[in-house]
């Protein structure tokens, strides 16, 4: 066993290698985490011929390509979107943090539905919502229903998230199941490379509903592959009563929570902002002091106890907060400042995927070779780099310029992200397993919810601060001057975040130093 990494399980040694396989890959869809105490438990796998397999991997995994499309695709929209619908910046964040908000809030009650009711009828279900989301999203003639239908997308993609690495597991022997994850691996990173391309293509030849459409077909696919090749795995009865209170209180917490930092991003009325920060308050407290006294609880809280586990999941979380600042705010600027196309945006953002894919391997492989320290502190050092060079563009800054950013970020997140993982679960039990990689996807959530958010949030305040023109107004209509000092802003913000993160990176290692000097001076 090296740096952390459990790759042995007591009930398989194939699960070690899945998870092994799960942590390395960069663009892991959030239900590979989420799912892996599913995996330990696996036993027996479903009789399929080798055809009859494939084929219903292919509709399975259907539902992989078009979650993680669209959470590439939308973002090349933005500029287009408001422009469309005439809207400010904490207007148009909604499109995005909606989506993620609502898996945030129901993809912990999702994974336990699956368990009880049976993975193939929750997951068929999931694919009809997003199906049926993504027509209503394209046939949106008016904002607040786009952002609706994008709220049951979410809906929908958390039901299908927490069902897929299960059914895929539970078709697959032991020796083919480390191929299959491979192959949605594969999966992840094309929906999630091809989504700028293909969004900036869409857009510019269909408008922007074709961006909501092209899931049509491929969900289409999805629920008749499944119905017609995946077997119906029965669900397993719960041993304690489904923790209902328990989800509710952690979706209200989200839900609230969240909407808060949003309105933030606009014009704050403060017996609005006061009454949901005070339900946030109350239903994260009494969602602690619930989960704590129940047998099967819906998140188990008690593994905090320890420290530098509590730590190491504070700098994941920071992480992808960080990860959804050039995500959102670079589309922006792009069509805003620099007058691109929807197609040059796609373009342009290919960068931070591309990178992200070439260097996630090698974050991985220094991970295991010389601990997770160092590629961790060297992944948050390029991402301070990247957010300080982020913060002086403007208007005239060269494209060059704008690409190597992109290409940084990109870097700096491929070398962070496995280490982190790594650090995570060499600071917990081994029999937790999957008590961890459920928290590691909650974390997942919450934070891009919190990075489309506070990014908005940021670049909301910057234009605020820098000229007369209020938050509010439409991004059109700001002058370029003033969304530059705006945005310069953002990126200061986001250079505090990776100094805090710097700090969460070094604590665990020093700790452990001491612990050493003092176990040899004993």
């Amino acid at each position: 066993m090296r740096s952390g990494f459990f790759f042995e399980h007591p009930q398989s040694k194939d699960t070690g290698v899945l998870m092994m396989r799960c942590l390395f890959l960069r663009f892991d869809p959030p239900f590979i985490c989420m799912n892996l105490a599913t995996l330990c438990r696996v036993e027996k796998v479903c009789s399929m011929d080798a055809r009859k397999r494939w084929i219903a991997f292919s509709a399975v995994t259907g539902s992989t390509f078009m979650v993680n499309l669209d959470s590439s695709i939308v973002n090349v929209a933005l500029p287009t979107l408001s422009r469309e619908f005439h809207l400010s910046v904490g207007a148009l964040q909604w499109t995005v943090s909606l989506y993620l908000l609502v898996i945030t809030a129901f993809l912990p009650v999702a994974s336990k539905l699956a368990d009880a009711l049976g993975r193939r009828r929750v997951f068929v279900t999931g694919l009809i919502i997003f199906v049926a989301s993504s027509i209503l999203c394209g046939l949106s003639h008016q904002f607040f229903m786009l952002v609706f239908a994008r709220g049951l997308q979410g809906l929908g993609g958390a039901i299908m998230q927490a069902s897929v690495m299960a059914i895929v597991t539970l078709m697959f022997p032991a020796e083919l199941r480390g191929r299959a994850l491979g192959v949605i691996g594969s999966i992840v990173a094309g929906g999630t490379l091809m989504g700028p391309i293909l969004g900036g293509l869409l857009i510019a030849a269909f408008g922007w509903p074709s961006i909501f459409f092209v899931n049509v077909p491929v969900g289409l696919w999805a629920i008749f592959g499944t119905l017609r090749f995946v077997p119906a795995f029965p669900g397993k009865p719960l041993s304690h009563a489904f923790d209902w209170f328990g989800g509710a209180l952690f979706a209200v917490f989200t839900v609230s929570f969240l909407t808060l930092l949003a309105n933030l991003s606009g014009v704050p009325e403060m017996g609005r902002e006061l009454s949901l920060a005070m339900v946030a308050l109350l239903s994260l407290v009494f969602f602690i002091r619930w989960e704590l006294t129940r047998p099967e609880p819906l998140i188990n809280l008690l593994v905090f106890k320890n420290r530098l586990f509590s730590v190491a999941m504070g700098a994941g979380l920071i992480y992808w907060i960080l990860m959804l600042f050039p995500s959102y705010l670079f589309p922006i600027y792009l069509g805003h400042v620099l007058h691109m196309h929807a197609f040059q945006i796609g373009l342009m953002m290919m960068p931070l995927s591309v990178s992200m894919l070439v260097v996630s391997p090698l974050g991985g492989y220094l991970s295991d070779r010389v601990g997770s320290f160092k590629p961790a502190l060297f992944g948050m050092l390029f991402f301070l780099a990247a957010d300080a060079l982020c913060a002086t563009f403007q208007a005239s800054t060269p494209i060059f310029l704008v690409a190597l950013a992109l290409a940084l970020q990109g870097f700096a997140a491929g070398l962070f992200s496995s280490p982190n993982n790594t650090e995570i679960f060499s600071h917990s039990d081994p029999s937790h397993v999957g008590i961890i990689s459920g928290l590691i996807a909650s974390e997942r959530n919450f934070g891009r919810s919190l990075g489309v958010t506070l990014s908005s949030f940021a670049l909301s305040l910057g234009i605020s601060m820098a000229g007369d023109s209020h938050a509010s107004d439409e991004i059109a209509l700001v002058p370029l001057s003033v969304f530059s000092r705006g945005f310069s802003l953002a990126w200061g913000i986001a250079t505090l975040f990776c100094v805090l993160n710097l700090v969460l990176v070094i604590l665990p290692f020093t700790a452990q130093k001491k612990r050493g000097r003092a176990a040899k001076a004993s």
